[in-house]
């Protein structure tokens, strides 16, 4: 349905659409994990529908919007019963910068969970690793792998610390 005011026509049922900037790991992942639709259709309740539907707002009289290109995500807005996205499609940069980091926290979540279970039966990961990305769509470059890698390893290293700190405090 499309009204005409004046030279320009307003579609409402066109969607609107948020860019955000992710490394192409994560970008990959959070695509697949959301369905693997390009642009993503959050999944209804997830955190980061539920981030969007608290912090996005109508624009400040300056704003220019981001559009896509290499190394971003187009995210569908979705509609919300207590929000129009129409005029609400401005997330503030602080709001962005939670956005991924919680697409970050689930992945390392997800990272986690998939791999650490198999740490003490491997000696490398490298093959974990690597079915790991297959799983999640995660195109299988070295640059990608490098990234899960270094992520896991960090991850190991805190949990590693934490298992020595309660054995020590437990002497």
């Amino acid at each position: 349905m499309c009204r005409f005011f004046s030279n320009f026509a307003y579609n409402y049922e066109v969607d609107m659409n948020l860019y955000l900037e992710l490394e192409d790991y994560l970008a990959q992942w959070f695509i697949n994990d959301q369905g693997g639709n390009n642009p993503v259709r959050l999944i209804r309740g997830s955190m980061e529908w539920g981030l969007l539907e608290q912090f996005l707002q109508t624009p400040p009289a300056d704003y220019v919007p981001v559009v896509g290109g290499e190394g971003f995500v187009c995210i569908e807005l979705p509609n919300f019963r207590s929000k129009d996205t129409r005029s609400n499609f401005y997330l503030p940069p602080k709001a962005t910068e939670a956005l991924k980091a919680c697409i970050r926290n689930r992945f390392d979540i997800d990272m986690w969970n998939a791999l650490h279970r198999f740490d003490a039966i491997f000696q490398r990961q490298d093959n974990l690793i690597y079915a790991f990305m297959e799983k999640h769509g995660i195109e299988q470059t070295e640059k990608n792998w490098n990234a899960i890698a270094k992520r896991y390893q960090r991850k190991r290293d805190i949990y590693k610390r934490i298992v020595r700190r309660k054995k020590s405090s437990q002497k």
